[in-house]
């Protein structure tokens, strides 16, 4: 009988602790003092821009950027402008060697990484009770009956997208200045007649009609400019429309579906939570607490 010996894995990144999950949009003109704790944290823009204080210095975090701030590392927040900005935030310990290559790093978020952050939301919540639309908390508590290895899994995810960072080492070839000419034209025209219709239920033969290109080139313009496939996009203008409305208080969250063609109310909460991480309703009462605790 062959005598095997196993071999013991190394790990580069080990996450410990977990501190926070938030997934929220901040309203315009918000301001965050700032703080500093023994612990990483992470900052996403996910939608729009913000402006990021560190220590002795701020810079404008952009829309699909994402901040590493070290432990003890004082950083705040302010939202400069009129528009809202909507951002993923988690804090974390992990003393591994290879998060020296973090300190002070702002880095570009492509569609892996994307996928990957929302893992992570996902199992936020199949894992801890306490909302993540509310950046004030100081504590997550568990789920009383969470989903088996959900905790696991968001460790793993948490690491995943630390090490997709890690291993972004080789150089793209970068594209000709008329090929990246022409996908721009392409978009405008497309998103164009997206906004046009975002209170339609359009597909891809509409847009593939309307601009006289074919599936394959309008998917490459979205997926190498925006990070996401076409109808993504037509969903995700949908869901910013929604989210103005419910901010602005205007209609109700049955008023808004139908106003935005959802079939029906449950159908356009679905969506709403599989774009935000959070229901309708959730969403607005982030935006009222956010405001409240901001006085």
């Amino acid at each position: 009988m062959a005598s095997y010996i196993g071999t013991r894995l190394k790990t580069d990144i080990t996450i410990g602790k977990l501190y926070s999950v938030h997934h929220f949009e901040y309203p315009q003109n918000f301001k965050y003092e700032g703080e500093r704790h023994n612990f990483w944290e992470v900052v996403y823009a996910d939608k729009g821009d913000i402006t990021v204080i560190r220590e002795d210095e701020s810079f404008l975090l952009k829309q699909g950027n994402i901040v590493f701030h070290k432990p003890n590392e004082w950083h705040g927040l302010r939202a400069d402008n009129n528009v809202a900005v909507n951002l993923v935030v988690f804090s974390f310990e992990c003393v591994s060697p290879a998060m020296e290559f973090f300190y002070k790093k702002t880095l570009t978020v492509g569609q892996e990484q994307r996928t990957i952050i929302s893992k992570i939301l996902s199992e936020y919540t199949n894992a801890f009770k306490t909302p993540f639309n509310n950046p004030y908390t100081t504590r997550i508590l568990r789920k009383k009956n969470p989903v088996i290895g959900s905790q696991q899994l968001l460790g793993q995810y948490i690491s995943e997208l630390l090490i997709s960072f890690l291993r972004q080492t080789e150089p793209t070839l970068p594209r000709s200045q008329t090929s990246i000419n022409r996908e721009s034209a392409l978009l405008n025209t497309i998103v164009n007649y997206m906004l046009d219709h975002i209170t339609e239920n359009i597909t891809i033969d509409d847009l593939v009609r309307y601009s006289g290109s074919n599936k394959t080139t309008i998917s490459s313009a979205f997926k190498n400019n925006l990070g996401m496939s076409t109808m993504e996009y037509f969903i995700s203008l949908k869901i910013d429309l929604a989210k103005k409305h419910l901010r602005e208080d205007n209609y109700n969250i049955s008023q808004i579906s139908d106003i935005l063609g959802y079939s029906g109310i449950h159908y356009f909460s679905r969506q709403f939570k599989k774009v935000t991480g959070m229901t309708p309703t959730e969403y607005a009462s982030s935006i009222q607490a956010i405001v409240k605790n901001s006085h």
